[in-house]
């Protein structure tokens, strides 16, 4: 009767808390509240007005842990597995631990050192009194496998030396998919038998046969790969073209043979002046420029008579004869029409920005 006469009270005097009005007024005051609800109050209350008042103390979530710790040791879990699922922990990690330690709540300190990412010390902790724990922690880096086997090799090396448990090691070796038989054979003693883990042995075998085989398959594929590359090369090597006196310039429709041009694989043709106008709108303007500043180099030296190839190889190449080199490297590199510089423009504005303005004002 008591009892339901208490919680009736308790949840009227709750509710007048949460109105708008008074939980105002009680935020200007929520240290004496506070003090009030340790000295007499209960868990529940304190956990109520705390989500109430949205704290995120540390203060008052490490007191919150003191409570549970020292009165209601079976809702500690809970509270911190449900601290995990947010954007981080409202209490002291470090003093967390030291209160676990103190009242020897061991599952309690393997979260904690799991919360804040210290994996290794969650594994070694849940070793003390569970090993199944333990293999759930060692999981958790996820993606880091190196992390991960280490962690196994803990709980392997702990199954081996302070058990001496040779079949768990065993299992453990087909749970954990990093580790081989040969990563935990340095943790048995020297009078074990190959009786004890002959089938691991076999099963290793197995696999690194499958795996050479693999190799072997993909060495075959690379050897295969290479001979086409090889006699597409020769092949490319001796391809030619005619061109006939009625070729005209892909760009500008003019005779092809009236100015210098290039010739792509692709059968495409340009005179050098055209290519390089449809060139430039595609690339970068770091590029952009740097055609421009190659072309005024070769343009300040038009007689300037360009090397022959024997002189290229045994001289220094002049700036000019550089110029040319590294604008034909520019301008051949791949068709304007066909290649991947006009892929990547898909998506370019036919306008730019800039020009915007000016071309409505022209439709206008």
């Amino acid at each position: 009767m008591a009892s339901t006469k208490y919680k009736m009270v308790q949840d009227g005097f709750r509710r007048f808390l949460e109105q708008p009005r008074v939980k105002d007024c009680v935020t200007l005051i929520r240290d004496t509240i506070y003090e009030l609800i340790a000295s007499h109050g209960d868990l529940e209350d304190f956990v109520h007005f705390a989500t109430l008042m949205k704290d995120s103390d540390k203060v008052i979530h490490n007191y919150l842990l003191l409570l549970y710790a020292t009165l209601k040791q079976e809702a500690l879990l809970p509270y911190l597995h449900k601290q995990s699922k947010g954007d981080g922990v409202s209490y002291d990690p470090e003093y967390a631990l030291r209160l676990c330690a103190d009242r020897d709540l061991k599952e309690a300190s393997v979260h904690i050192y799991a919360s804040i990412g210290l994996y290794e010390e969650a594994v070694a902790t849940a070793l003390q009194f569970n090993v199944d724990l333990a293999k759930e922690h060692a999981d958790l880096p996820g993606d880091d496998a190196e992390r991960r086997k280490k962690l196994w090799l803990v709980i392997a090396r702990h199954v081996v030396t302070a058990r001496g448990d040779i079949q768990l090691a065993m299992a453990i070796v087909k749970q954990c998919e990093l580790l081989k038989i040969e990563d935990i054979l340095p943790f048995f003693p020297d009078f074990v038998t190959i009786d004890h883990f002959k089938d691991a042995i076999c099963t290793s075998l197995e696999d690194y046969n499958k795996h050479i085989e693999r190799l072997n398959t993909e060495m075959n594929d690379a050897t295969t790969t290479a001979n086409q590359i090889r006699d597409d090369i020769n092949v490319f090597r001796n391809k030619h073209f005619i061109i006939s006196g009625e070729e005209k310039c892909a760009s500008c429709g003019v005779e092809l043979l009236v100015r210098h041009f290039y010739l792509f694989p692709c059968g495409h043709m340009f005179h050098i002046d055209c290519l390089v106008s449809e060139l430039s709108p595609l690339v970068s303007q770091a590029k952009r420029k740097a055609i421009e500043r190659l072309q005024q180099t070769i343009s300040d030296e038009p007689r300037q008579v360009t090397s022959s190839p024997a002189r290229l190889e045994t001289s220094k190449m002049s700036p000019v004869d550089q110029a040319r080199t590294e604008l034909d490297d520019i301008l051949s590199a791949e068709c304007v029409f066909c290649g991947e510089v006009m892929i990547r423009s898909i998506d370019k504005a036919f306008i730019e920005d800039s020009e915007l303005d000016q071309v409505m004002k022209e439709w206008l």
